[in-house]
């Protein structure tokens, strides 16, 4: 295969495709205006698109460059939803401007992943532009839910037929080949007490109290569990962490209740959610039948699992290859301390997933922002990838 590909990737088109992405608002549950958009780009570059999922108002879109047999299928998977901008007069710049500033691109969504986006579209256009026929088929998803887990998004698709030899999610991060990611876990607790005077403790009892106790047992389950000997070589170890914390009403009163919100990150390999979920389960169990004033209720919040590919995998090797001619360098395989949608295709269906993605910085942040050059190296090397495992 030539390295002729990647040099039909046009900076300018790809970084103002990028910078439409940005200036079109899609915080997660709000996405239907980028997909419209999405769609329409996707069937002007010649795509077969499909705008589907399980809630009219939060559609994937997905689009479909067909080869002569239709075998492999590559997926390349983007989400469209981000998070919210926080407090406007924080930011430096417009946070659904696109500005460019000294070399990168900035915006709600600029790293996180809209230049992923752009980066897909762009793959198709270099290789219609190539001239390059394929063999097989590249399928570009343009996903909803990702921030909240993927559930509407990434995991609808695969669970309705969606699905291919391998895939690539286009984000992560520094130009890495991320070939593992943390799963989430996490949960609501409450604490339910009895409301009465401060100065008449005794009569009630006070549930931020009881919820301190909770607080410094989870705490302590990292050594309860040994979690020292399940760091992960790429991802490091598990962890813990107590979110949120709110309750009572006003200095005089006894509060009746409390809620905490706890963010457990899972490793692969060594453990998995459910895992997880036991050592919550034991610990806050102990604890009641230690005190039968203690009353607990929990909410599961999200559940993510760890998801891995061996670092022989086809996939791997195959970006590698596309890296090494494309940027005249091999990638640095990492792990993921946050999660993509790899784990749906993963874990669901054994479909050999990897993240690569731009750098920037000030991911659901202010200012957060893109590096365009690096937008540019992440097309080039898709549109190698696609050309090596897809061409006749």
């Amino acid at each position: 295969m030539s390295e002729q590909p990647p040099r039909w990737v046009d900076r300018d088109r790809l970084l103002g495709l990028t910078r439409e992405l940005v200036r079109i608002p899609s915080v997660t549950g709000e996405e239907a205006q980028l997909a419209e958009f999405l769609a329409k780009r996707m069937e002007a570059v010649g795509l077969e698109v499909q705008v589907l999922g399980a809630e009219r108002t939060r559609l994937n879109v997905v689009g479909r460059l067909r080869g002569s047999v239709g075998r492999p299928v590559l997926i390349y998977n983007g989400h469209m939803d981000t998070v919210p901008i926080g407090e406007r007069s924080l930011w430096s710049q417009d946070p659904y401007g696109g500005d460019l500033v000294d070399g990168g691109l900035y915006g709600r969504g600029s790293q996180d992943m809209k230049a992923g986006l752009a980066a897909m579209i762009e793959t198709v256009e270099a290789l219609k532009r190539s001239g390059i026929q394929l063999r097989g088929d590249l399928l570009l998803e343009a996903v909803v839910d990702e921030e909240r887990g993927g559930y509407l998004g990434t995991r609808w698709l695969v669970e309705n037929g969606f699905r291919g030899d391998l895939a690539i999610v286009c984000e992560g991060g520094d130009l890495k080949l991320y070939t593992c990611h943390k799963g989430d876990y996490g949960v609501e607790i409450s604490t339910i007490g009895k409301a009465t005077h401060a100065a008449t403790p005794e009569k009630g009892v006070n549930a931020v109290h009881k919820m301190i106790d909770v607080a410094n047992a989870l705490l302590a389950i990292p050594r309860r569990f040994h979690w020292e000997k399940r760091t992960h070589p790429l991802t490091g170890p598990p962890l813990i962490s107590l979110s949120v914390i709110e309750g009572g009403i006003q200095r005089n009163m006894v509060p009746d209740h409390c809620r905490m919100v706890v963010d457990r990150r899972v490793v692969p390999r060594f453990e998995s959610v459910e895992e997880a979920r036991r050592e919550f389960q034991a610990v806050l169990s102990e604890l009641q039948a230690k005190d039968e004033q203690l009353k607990i209720e929990t909410k599961e919040i999200i559940d993510v699992e760890p998801a891995e590919v061996a670092e022989t995998e086809p996939i791997v090797t195959a970006m590698q290859t596309a890296a090494e001619r494309a940027l005249g360098y091999r990638l640095e395989i990492a792990g993921l301390k946050g999660f993509t949608d790899a784990h749906w295709m993963v874990n669901r269906h054994a479909i050999p997933t990897v993240s690569f993605g731009t750098r920037g910085g000030n991911i659901h942040g202010v200012d957060e922002y893109v590096e365009v050059d690096s937008i540019v190296s992440v097309a080039k090397v898709l549109t190698q990838l696609a050309a090596d495992l897809l061409a006749a």
